[in-house]
Formats: C-alpha cells, sequence, structure tokens
C-alpha cells in the first residue's frame, strides 16, 4: 500500500513525508521523491500541527490494538486533519474466515491484524477530540473466484510462509483455497474516516 500511496500523492503535486517503523520498508522507497522518517506511529517526531492531513492507509489494523488510540490522537496533535483507511470486518461468510484464519496466523508470530467496525475507528477519533468530517464504509462487489482467487490464495500463503506463521495455519488456508476459488469471496468494505483536529 505505500508505494501506492506516495505515487498517487506525488501525482497529485503534494509534499510527502512517509514514515515506517521498518528500517528496510523505507530503503525499499528510498529512490521516490519523498521524506522518510522511521519511527512508532504512536510517538511522531513531529511538532503540533506540522502537517495538513496525516493519513494511516491500512496501518492500524496491523498496529497493537492497545495503542490505537495513541496512533490516532498522534495524527490528530501533529496534523490539522487525520485520515484513517482501514479494511472493515468481513460482511460475508467465506470472506469472514479468510480473515479469521490470517488473524490467527499473524497472532501466532506475535504481529497484529485487527480488523474494526467504522464506528470503532471513527470513536477513537472523537476520543481525540476531532471533529469527524468523513466516516464512510466504500463496499468491494466484485467477487474474486476462478484464477484470479487461485492467485490471490497462493500470495497470502506464501506471505504467511515467508512470515514464519506455524505450519497448521498454512495447511487451513491451503485447504480453504479451494473452496474459495471454487465459491468466489468478495473482499471487505474499506472504512474511511477523517477528523479535523481542533489543536
Amino acid at each position: 500500500h505505500l508505494a501506492y500511496s506516495l505515487t498517487k500523492l506525488k501525482e497529485l503535486g503534494i509534499t510527502v513525508t512517509a514514515i515506517d517503523l521498518n528500517l528496510n520498508v523505507l530503503r525499499k522507497h528510498k529512490t521516490t521523491d519523498v521524506r522518510f522518517v522511521q519511527c512508532n506511529a504512536a510517538w511522531l517526531p513531529f511538532r503540533n500541527s506540522t502537517f495538513d492531513l496525516a493519513i494511516a492507509n491500512f496501518t492500524v489494523h496491523e498496529i497493537d490494538p492497545s495503542l490505537h488510540q495513541k496512533v490516532f490522537s498522534e495524527l490528530c496533535r501533529v496534523a490539522q486533519r487525520g485520515m484513517v483507511v482501514e479494511p472493515a470486518p468481513g460482511r460475508e461468510r467465506l470472506y469472514r474466515s479468510y480473515q479469521q484464519i490470517w488473524t490467527d496466523a499473524m497472532h501466532s508470530t506475535g504481529q497484529f491484524e485487527d480488523c474494526a467496525t467504522i464506528e470503532h475507528w471513527s470513536q477513537l477519533m472523537r476520543n481525540c477530540g476531532a471533529r469527524i468530517i468523513l466516516s464512510q464504509a466504500f463496499s468491494s462487489r466484485e467477487r474474486l473466484i476462478g484464477q484470479e482467487a487461485s492467485e490471490y490464495m497462493k500470495s497470502a500463503i506464501e506471505i504467511m510462509r515467508e512470515e514464519g506463521v506455524s505450519p497448521e495455519y498454512v495447511e487451513e488456508m491451503q485447504k480453504f483455497k479451494t473452496e474459495v476459488e471454487t465459491k468466489g469471496m468478495v473482499f471487505s468494505d474499506i472504512n474511511v474516516i477523517v477528523g479535523q483536529s481542533n489543536s
């Protein structure tokens, strides 16, 4: 998501500062015309109201839930507006099953993968004293099935192996792959919340 987001923002002529805790992720994108800062999203090394807009794009659900409120507070502190884009919990059975296997697998390696409702994210934004100016779910209607589903699931299984996930979860996802290929699954909604900071 980082490379795509950076490209789109640069196309709009926006001056971008990108952060990541992982230095390797930053190094991968070092050729782009962007300022990179290695830091933790819960402790941003910027002054109050440094930016016009702070965006967390498919980020917060991969952070320890005990730090979610702190991340939102930092977004609201360093920018006039904070924007959070997050996948919602799945609406249909197959995608919910996929999300559960993926979440359990990531948790088994000490990583986080905790999707939440739009109401949850909006409340975290309000808790910072921000005024919600957008809270909207964008629905996916396209069904991933057949060869496309097969490629997607193969990629997911490969990522699980790369992340050192226990073989039991890899095997569970491998079994689940056949059902997804034949029945198809629809991705979850994408939640977008924008808050106007009071600072």
